[in-house]
């Protein structure tokens, strides 16, 4: 199983400093390291599963829209019978590859998907200049997920607390343009790199 790579695959482009507008509140963004691991439960196991989960990770499967928390894992749910696990640690997939025996597909997406989290009063704002997603707080709050288009790229989007923080998990391939276009819809308010 492969660990998370060394270097963030936007690191030449989002070197650290203000983009944009000075503003009073600006968009904060950083780049964590994160283990991703798709998980599809087997028909007839989803029981067994739950179990496992439980037993695994301290945190039962997500429901519809919703991510749960176990430790050092996330589980955000991305479609009816497909979870992601998240973490910060190197080695998840072999944890759920072991956890998961006969019960689901594993799937190592560490390599093939980039996350960057947004922090800030901006963040609402500017992930509705490309998301069709309602995002006032009554419609998504902490502990959300969801998957859908920003910016026409395919994105998971987790709202992790009320700062708001929200994690964005896109396909490595397009990290780039996306990050371009959210610097762009940033720019009024000011966008600070970590």
């Amino acid at each position: 199983m492969s660990a998370p790579e060394p270097t963030h695959p936007l690191a030449a482009v989002a070197t650290p400093g203000l983009r944009g507008a000075a503003g009073a509140a600006p968009l904060r963004v950083s780049l964590p390291r994160r283990d991703l691991v798709q998980v599809m439960p087997r028909r007839g196991t989803e029981e067994a599963f739950a179990a496992a989960m439980t037993a695994r990770f301290g945190m039962a499967p997500p429901t519809a829209g919703q991510a749960t928390t176990g430790g050092a894992v996330t589980a955000l749910w991305i479609q009816p019978g497909a979870y992601m696990l998240t973490a910060a640690e190197a080695g998840l997939a072999a944890r759920a590859t072991e956890a998961f025996a006969g019960l689901a597909a594993v799937e190592d997406q560490s390599h093939g998907r980039t996350t960057i989290t947004i922090t800030g009063p901006a963040a609402r704002a500017v992930l509705a200049r490309g998301c069709r997603l309602d995002l006032h707080p009554r419609a998504f709050g902490p502990g959300r997920a969801a998957m859908t288009q920003i910016a026409h790229v395919g994105c998971l989007v987790h709202q992790r607390d009320d700062a708001p923080s929200f994690e964005l998990t896109v396909f490595s391939t397009l990290a780039e343009p996306f990050f371009h276009w959210l610097l762009e819809a940033g720019s009024g308010d000011g966008v600070v790199i970590a």
